[in-house]
C-alpha cells in the first residue's frame, strides 16, 4: 500500500474510534474516579503493547521519557476536565491541539511548514471555536474547560515527540509511554480512589483502553511516522466534525446554521492543509 493509501487508511480508523471516546469516557467516570479509570486504562494499554512487541524490552532514553510524561500530562488533563465539561465541550477544546502542534513542531523538529497548512490551521480552529461557541448553552464549568484546553498544548507536545521517536520501535515505546504513565497515575492514586465494578464500567474502560486506547495511540504514532506535524494535526479537526455528524443521526437533532459553518470550516481546514505546496 502507499503511503497515501495507508495514511488515508490510518485517518479514517483513527478518527472514527476517537469520535466515540468521550461518550465513553465520559460514561466510566460514573463509576471510577478520573485516576482510578485511567490508571487501569493505561495499565491494560502497556500490557497490550508489550504483548506486542518482539520482545519483552522497555526503551528509557531521553526523548522516550518526554515523550511519556507529556502523555500523561495529556491524559490527565483531558480526564479532570472531562468531569467538568460534556463530551463534546472537551472534543471540540481538546481539538485546539493544531492550533499548538504548528509552532511547536517548527521549534522543537525545524519542520518548515507551508503557507497553506498554516491557513488550514487557522480556518479549522475558526470552525472548532465557532462550534465550540454553540455549546455554551450546555454549562460546563471553567475550571473543565481550562483543564481540557491546556490537554491541547500536551497532546501536541507529545505528537511531537512520537515523530521525533520514530525510528524506533513502535510496541516497545508504546510500552515504556504507557508503563511510565500507570506507574504515575498508581502513585497519585491513593488520593483520588474510586471504582464501582459494573458490566457497564467494563465495556467503557475496555473501550478506552483497547479501541480509543491501544488502537487510537497506535494509529496516531503510526501516522506521526509518516506525516509531517502541520499536515498531520489538522486530520484531528474531522474527529469533532464526525462527533457532530454521529450525533446527529443518532438524536435526529438538525444543526442550526453557525454550527453547520463550523463543521464547514473545520473540512475546509483539512484540504487547505493537504494541498502540498508547489
Amino acid at each position: 500500500m502507499t503511503k497515501v493509501g495507508r495514511l488515508t487508511a490510518y485517518a479514517a480508523s483513527y478518527v472514527l474510534l476517537m469520535s466515540l471516546q468521550y461518550q465513553f469516557a465520559k460514561d466510566g467516570l460514573r463509576f471510577a474516579a478520573p485516576l482510578t479509570f485511567m490508571g487501569f486504562r493505561y495499565l491494560i494499554i502497556f500490557v497490550i503493547a508489550l504483548s506486542a512487541a518482539h520482545e519483552f524490552r522497555l526503551i528509557l532514553n531521553r526523548d522516550t521519557l518526554i515523550l511519556s510524561l507529556f502523555t500523561w500530562m495529556s491524559t490527565l488533563l483531558w480526564i479532570l476536565g472531562l468531569e467538568g465539561v460534556s463530551p463534546a465541550q472537551s472534543a471540540v477544546l481538546s481539538y485546539t491541539m493544531p492550533l499548538f502542534a504548528v509552532p511547536l513542531s517548527a521549534l522543537i523538529l525545524r519542520e518548515r511548514t507551508s503557507r497553506l497548512c498554516w491557513a488550514g490551521t487557522v480556518i479549522g480552529f475558526m470552525g472548532v471555536t465557532i462550534y465550540g461557541l454553540q455549546l455554551t448553552a450546555t454549562g460546563g464549568t471553567s475550571l473543565g474547560a481550562i483543564f481540557s484546553a491546556s490537554n491541547a498544548a500536551f497532546w501536541a507536545l507529545f505528537t511531537i515527540y512520537y515523530r521525533k521517536v520514530r525510528l524506533q520501535d513502535m510496541a516497545p515505546t508504546m510500552a515504556t509511554q504507557f508503563l511510565i504513565g500507570a506507574v504515575l497515575f498508581f502513585l497519585f492514586m491513593p488520593l483520588d480512589y474510586a471504582i464501582t465494578v459494573t458490566p457497564e464500567f467494563l465495556f467503557d474502560l475496555g473501550y478506552v483502553s483497547l479501541l480509543s486506547g491501544f488502537a487510537g495511540f497506535f494509529l496516531w504514532n503510526a501516522m506521526a511516522r509518516i506525516e509531517t506535524i502541520g499536515r498531520l494535526t489538522t486530520v484531528a479537526f474531522a474527529v469533532p466534525a464526525t462527533t457532530i455528524l454521529l450525533e446527529a443521526l443518532e438524536t435526529g437533532y438538525v444543526p442550526n446554521g453557525f454550527s453547520i459553518l463550523g463543521f464547514l470550516l473545520m473540512f475546509l481546514g483539512i484540504y487547505l492543509s493537504r494541498i502540498r505546496a508547489d
